[in-house]
């Protein structure tokens, strides 16, 4: 395993496994993203107001991708995990890259793909929730 540099370089504390197990959904959501015609153009983009997963194109729209990953439902299904607060973050994030941009396109929105792994690592559920997240 391998300890998430947000959480171990602050605090000193492993993450148990979870930046290695979101690192794989993160690689897993772009490999089947760029199968269904997503071209990806940017990985953990990240500002003051947060960070989004993925950046790609869909067609002629700007998609921000939240990937959320789970071994189990022990904590429920993990698009459950996009809280008001997360939701809020993504938004920010994605007005930032935005007004970067130099031409922003007209359509925008954040999707979230959700991933729960079995056994193995291997994929049991892949869910791509497009506009899970309303972008104001």
């Amino acid at each position: 395993m391998f300890p998430d540099p947000e959480s171990s370089g602050r605090s000193g504390r492993s993450d148990g496994g979870r930046g290695e197990l979101g690192r794989l959904g993160e690689e897993i959501a772009a490999e089947r993203l760029a199968s269904r015609g997503y071209r990806i153009i940017e990985r953990n983009f990240r500002t003051r107001e947060g960070e989004v997963d993925l950046i790609a194109w869909d067609g002629p729209v700007l998609v921000f991708v939240e990937v959320k990953s789970r071994r189990g439902r022990a904590y429920g299904l993990p698009e459950e995990s996009i809280t008001p607060t997360k939701s809020e973050r993504l938004i920010a994030v994605a007005y930032a890259y935005l007004q970067a941009m130099e031409s922003p396109p007209e359509d925008w929105r954040i999707d979230a793909v959700a991933i729960e792994f079995g056994i193995g690592m291997t994929v049991r559920r892949f869910e791509l929730i497009q506009s899970a997240v309303e972008g104001g």
